[in-house]
């Protein structure tokens, strides 16, 4: 209880203060941009590797092996 009542004055305290100084340097920003940009190819890349996966647990298409593509280009 008193972690709770000493979270709670910290949170309205931070919510009463009505100007706060921020300095964003170049540098933060491009640190911004970079996780953002990181974290959609994170998310697009995982998207990729189990939707094979997700697809032929559910029965909607059959897992295809590497290799066939490589016998295909050797003909």
């Amino acid at each position: 209880m008193k972690h709770f009542l000493s979270m709670l004055k910290f949170a309205t305290t931070v919510a009463g203060l009505r100007i706060l100084f921020a300095y964003l340097d170049p540098g933060s920003g491009n640190l911004i941009v970079q996780l953002l940009i990181a974290v959609v190819v994170g998310i697009l890349a995982t998207f990729r590797f189990w939707k094979s996966r997700l697809l032929s647990l559910f029965g909607i298409r059959q897992e295809t092996n590497e290799d066939d593509g490589d016998k295909a280009n050797e003909d």
